[in-house]
C-alpha cells in the first residue's frame, strides 16, 4: 500500500529475533526495504542514524520497545502491539505513557490499523473487545498446528518434607521429567522470576532478617559476589559471618529463600553432565550475550535453560519439550488486584515456550497453592473461564475495567512530614472532586513504604470518568503547595501500585 508500519515489543531482548524474523521476510518481497530498530540500548549514533532513515522515508517498518510508538513514520498504515497485556509497555518515570495506549491514540489520529495481539489479553483490552471498542478476532490454534503442551501441577506442601533432590527446590515429578528430556536429547526450559541466591539472611536466634539501608526491603544474597544486594536501589553490603545484632552475635545464620542462582546450583549437582546455562540481568553483562545465549540454545548446546522473566515469552524453539515453573506463587499474593491476572498470564505465557516441535511439551507447575483459580485456568489453558471469574471480583469492587484509577503518590525523607502532608493533600482533593462519582482511598502507606531513602504514601482515586478527574487533578498539581523536602507524583491508570 505504500505506507509504513510500526511493530512494538514488550522487551528490548526481544527485538534481534523479531527483526531477524521481518528482515528475512521483507527481504523476500523486496530486497532493498530496511527494517529500522528503535530502543533504549542503542548507542546515539545508532539511534540517530535509524531516527533520519525513518524520517526520510528509507526505513518503512520500525521494530522497538515502547518508545518506538512515537516513531516518525511516514504515511503510518499500521501500528502492531505484541503481547499488549505486559506491564512494561508502562513507563513508570515522567512521562508517565503506556506504549498500549499511545498506539490507539496514534492509530486514531493517523487513521491508520492497530493490533494489540496476546495470548493472555489485559482484561481492559478484551473488555474493549467485548463492549465492541475492538474487533475481536481469535487464534482456536497454534499457527504451527502442534497441541498445546500438558500442564501438571506439583502441590510443593507434599514435597517440601521429602528428601528430594535440591532440598525440596525441584521436586521429584520435574526431576523425572528432566531426566527423561535429558535421555531423549530433548531441551528444557526453566523459569524462576526471582534472580540471586536466597532472598533473604536470618539470625535463627534472634529472628533479624539483614535489610537495606535504603529501602523496606530484605537484601538478597548473592553467592558468586559473596554480597547483600538491594534489588530496588542497589546498596551492596559484605556478607556478614555472624548475626549483626549486637545484643546477639549469633554466628548460626541462614539463607532463607531462592533465586536463579541457587537452582543453577542444585541442578548442576542433580544434573551432572547436563549443560546449564542461567539467563537473568546478573549473568547477561555484554551488549550480545543474550543473543549468544539463545543462539547456543537453538542449536542444542545448552540442555536445559534457566532464568527469569526474559526466558518467559516470545522464545520460539521446537526441540524445547518441557517447561518447569520453580515458584508459581512469587507474584501471587502481592497486594495488588492484578496479582491474579498477572501470574496467569505469565504461566500462560511460560507454557507457550514447550511442544512448539513435532514433540508434544509438557509443563510442570510448583506451587504452594495449587488450588488457586489463576493456577488452575492457566493449567486448562482456558483465558475465557479465568476472565469470566476475575471480571466478577473487578466489578464488585469497581476496579479496572470496570473504573480508572489515578493514583497520587508523595514522597520525603521525613515520614512524618510525608505522612502530614498526604492527609493534607487527601483532605484537599476529597474537596475538589466531592461533585464527581469519585471513591476516594487513603492516604496509606505505599506496599513499598520506603524507597531509596524516600518515604512514600499513596492516594488511590476511582472513577468511571477519568477525564473529569484529570482536570481537576492538573489544577490542583498547579495551586497545591508542598513543603520543601515532599514530592508529589500523579499516574493515571496505573500498572504498578507498589
Amino acid at each position: 500500500m505504500g505506507g509504513g508500519a510500526i511493530v512494538l515489543v514488550p522487551e528490548i531482548s526481544l527485538t534481534p529475533q523479531t527483526v531477524e524474523r521481518f528482515r528475512a521476510r521483507v527481504s523476500a518481497v523486496s530486497p532493498s526495504e530496511k527494517v529500522a530498530v528503535l530502543h533504549s540500548n542503542l548507542s546515539d549514533g545508532e539511534r540517530h542514524d535509524e531516527w533520519h532513515a525513518i524520517r526520510e522515508g528509507r526505513a518503512r517498518i520500525v521494530i522497538g520497545a515502547r518508545s518506538a510508538v512515537f516513531a516518525p513514520v511516514r504515511d503510518l498504515r499500521l501500528i502492531v502491539v505484541d503481547e499488549e497485556h505486559e506491564h512494561s509497555y508502562k513507563q513508570e518515570e515522567s512521562p508517565r505513557y503506556h506504549a498500549r495506549d499511545v498506539a490507539v491514540m496514534r492509530g486514531k489520529l493517523e487513521g491508520c490499523v492497530v493490533v494489540l495481539g496476546s495470548a493472555t489479553p489485559s482484561l481492559e483490552s478484551y473488555r474493549n473487545a467485548q463492549l465492541g471498542r475492538y474487533q475481536l478476532l481469535e487464534l482456536t490454534r497454534r499457527a504451527t498446528e502442534f497441541c498445546l503442551p500438558i500442564v501438571r501441577v506439583v502441590d510443593m506442601r507434599m514435597q517440601s518434607r521429602a528428601k528430594r533432590s535440591g532440598g525440596g527446590i525441584i521436586s521429584q515429578p520435574l526431576r523425572e521429567a528432566i531426566l527423561s528430556r535429558l535421555e531423549k536429547r530433548e531441551q528444557t526450559i526453566l523459569f524462576l522470576n526471582r534472580r540471586g541466591y536466597a532472598t533473604s539472611l536470618i539470625c535463627e536466634r534472634c529472628g533479624r532478617v539483614e535489610e537495606c539501608p535504603n529501602c523496606s526491603v530484605a537484601l538478597t544474597f548473592h553467592r558468586a559476589a559473596d554480597q547483600l544486594l538491594c534489588h530496588i536501589c542497589g546498596h551492596a553490603a559484605k556478607t556478614p559471618a555472624q548475626c549483626l545484632n549486637p545484643e546477639c552475635g549469633n554466628p548460626a545464620i541462614r539463607f532463607s529463600g531462592l533465586g536463579t542462582e541457587r537452582v543453577e546450583e542444585v541442578l548442576g549437582l542433580a544434573f551432572p553432565k547436563a549443560v546449564v546455562r542461567r539467563m537473568d540481568s546478573d549473568t547477561l553483562r555484554r551488549k550480545n550475550e543474550f543473543r549468544e545465549i539463545l543462539a547456543a540454545f537453538r542449536v542444542g548446546k545448552i540442555d536445559i535453560l534457566l532464568g527469569t522473566q526474559m526466558i518467559a515469552k516470545g522464545l520460539d524453539f521446537p526441540n524445547v519439550t518441557l517447561v518447569g515453573i520453580i515458584n508459581s506463587d512469587l507474584g501471587l499474593h502481592l497486594p495488588d488486584f492484578r496479582a491474579g491476572e498477572r501470574t496467569f498470564q505469565l504461566l500462560t505465557q511460560v507454557a507457550g515456550r514447550a511442544g512448539r516441535g513435532d514433540v508434544e511439551g509438557e509443563v510442570v507447575v510448583q506451587s504452594f497453592t495449587p488450588f488457586h483459580p489463576a493456577i488452575q485456568f492457566a493449567r486448562r489453558h482456558d483465558f475465557q473461564g479465568f476472565y469470566e471469574q476475575e471480571i466478577e471480583f473487578r466489578r464488585q469492587l469497581e476496579y479496572p475495567p470496570f473504573a480508572r484509577i489515578a493514583l497520587v503518590t508523595l514522597k520525603g525523607r521525613n515520614e512524618e512530614k510525608v505522612r502530614f502532608c498526604a492527609d493534607k493533600v487527601a483532605h484537599e482533593l476529597a474537596k475538589r472532586v466531592g461533585e464527581l462519582p469519585v471513591r476516594l482511598s487513603g492516604p496509606a502507606p505505599a506496599p513499598l513504604t520506603r524507597a531509596e531513602t524516600f518515604y512514600r504514601f499513596q492516594i488511590m482515586l476511582r472513577t468511571p470518568h477519568m477525564t473529569k478527574l484529570t482536570a481537576k487533578l492538573a489544577r490542583f498539581e498547579e495551586e497545591f503547595p508542598l513543603p520543601e523536602g515532599v514530592d508529589l507524583a500523579m499516574d493515571v491508570d496505573p500498572v504498578n501500585l507498589q
